[in-house]
Parts: C-alpha cells; sequence; structure tokens
C-alpha cells in the first residue's frame, strides 16, 4: 500500500480535530461552579519522540523529487521516455484492485 503525504496530512488534521473537540468539551463553562479537576497524565515514550521526530522529518520534504522529474521531463521531450505496456497494465490492475477493496 502506498501511503501519500496528503494521507499523512489528513491522518493528522483528523487527529487534531478530535483533540480540539476534546479540548473543547472538557473546559469548564463560564458561569459554572463545577470546576473540572485533570486527573489523567501522559508522558509520552522515547519510541513515541523517535516516530514523531520522523514524522517532522518526511513532511519536511518535497512532496516529489525535483531531479528525477526533470529527467523525465528532459527524456519525454527528447521522445526518449518509454513504459514497457506489461507495467502499465499491472499497475493499473493493481489499482484496480485496492479501490475494489477498500470500497467493500
Amino acid at each position: 500500500m502506498i501511503i501519500s503525504r496528503a494521507e499523512i496530512e489528513s491522518a493528522v488534521a483528523v487527529y487534531r480535530a478530535s483533540l480540539a473537540r476534546v479540548r473543547k468539551t472538557s473546559a469548564p463553562s463560564s458561569g459554572s461552579d463545577v470546576e473540572v479537576v485533570a486527573s489523567d497524565s501522559f508522558a509520552p515514550s522515547d519510541e513515541a519522540a523517535t516516530l514523531t521526530a520522523l514524522r517532522e522529518q518526511v513532511i519536511a520534504q518535497p512532496y516529489y523529487r525535483q531531479k528525477l522529474v526533470n529527467e523525465l521531463k528532459r527524456r519525454i521531450e527528447e521522445g526518449n521516455y518509454w513504459v514497457p505496456a506489461e507495467q502499465i497494465v499491472e499497475k493499473m490492475l493493481g489499482r484496480l484492485i485496492v479501490e475494489n477493496i477498500a470500497t467493500r
């Protein structure tokens, strides 16, 4: 399965939105005499900190490889770019299978 940067960012956005909803619902309302006391705590593990740093590095990378794009663009313009039909069919069928599984 290929996970794109857009999918990662989408998942992170959903997670942040859910955190915002939790914060809103746990915040005391103004005019209320009830005080909410947080008793839960969270301390991320070393592995979590490493994964967070890795995620930030991945997000900081460009979405595409400019050197590869320039090389492919040059080859296309020169008429030297060719993809075997078998590879095209294989990719199309693979994508069709993935989309079919996702809709079930």
